[in-house]
């Protein structure tokens, strides 16, 4: 079955010799494929950490992970990375932009660790991410002359041009004014809708998480509550 599936998703961190904090606790999760998600709760509710384990990103410390039916959570070293490279786009709250590159370096910048697209599609590639995000005219500009809002759709043709199934955007509106966040939903959304993409989003605004197919709302590592959309 398409989609995301972790069963018994658990991670903790040791602080110092004598604390540890249980950041996920025994977390099941099934986000199916072509769906928007979105992950809510509190600052230190665990939303990040769990996002960053069902992209590869945190090992978990038990539980399993399934990505199409295929089991992905034991995966290590290269193979890890060139599986998280086909399959997941991130985005990111501060865009983690290189402000010293063009627009165009930024967003060709994951073909570059994907051996399965050749460079002569590069231009291509970064080129139709660009004209789908609006911003095929910034294309030779330095991120730092950018607006927040035109930043993050960088980020966004970033997190796509391998054409990965996958988008994990962690708090991706969040330092964005109101009409440039209403604007990134509205491309996470068409990237769900019409793109043929699952989505997965961390964020604190509600108004955001409700345009979502599904709200997963935590408190204390754990999941609270699994609301799919009301109709």
């Amino acid at each position: 079955m398409d989609g995301i599936f972790a069963k018994g998703l658990s991670k903790s961190y040791r602080t110092s010799k004598d604390s540890v904090v249980n950041a996920v606790c025994g977390v099941d999760l099934e986000i199916r494929g072509g769906e928007i998600a979105a992950i809510v709760g509190p600052s230190g509710s665990g939303k990040s950490t769990l996002l960053n384990m069902l992209g590869l990103i945190v090992r978990p410390d038990s539980g399993e992970i399934l990505l199409n039916g295929e089991r992905i959570d034991g995966m290590r070293g290269g193979k890890s990375c060139r599986f998280r490279n086909a399959n997941f786009g991130y985005v990111m709250q501060d865009f983690a932009l290189i402000d010293g590159e063009s627009v165009y370096s930024n967003i060709r910048l994951p073909m570059l660790y994907n051996k399965k697209i050749g460079f002569r599609e590069y231009r291509r590639r970064v080129r139709e991410a660009a004209e789908s995000l609006g911003i095929a005219d910034k294309l030779r500009r330095k991120p730092s002359r950018l607006s927040g809002g035109e930043r993050q759709r960088v980020a966004i043709a970033r997190a796509i041009v391998c054409g990965q199934p996958v988008i994990l955007a962690d708090e991706p509106t969040g330092s964005l004014d109101a009409e440039n966040r209403s604007r990134v939903m509205d491309i996470l959304l068409d990237l769900c809708k019409n793109g043929g993409r699952t989505v997965v989003i961390v964020t604190h605004d509600l108004s955001l998480a409700a345009r979502c197919d599904r709200i997963i709302r935590m408190r204390d590592g754990r999941i609270e509550a699994d609301e799919a959309e009301k109709t």
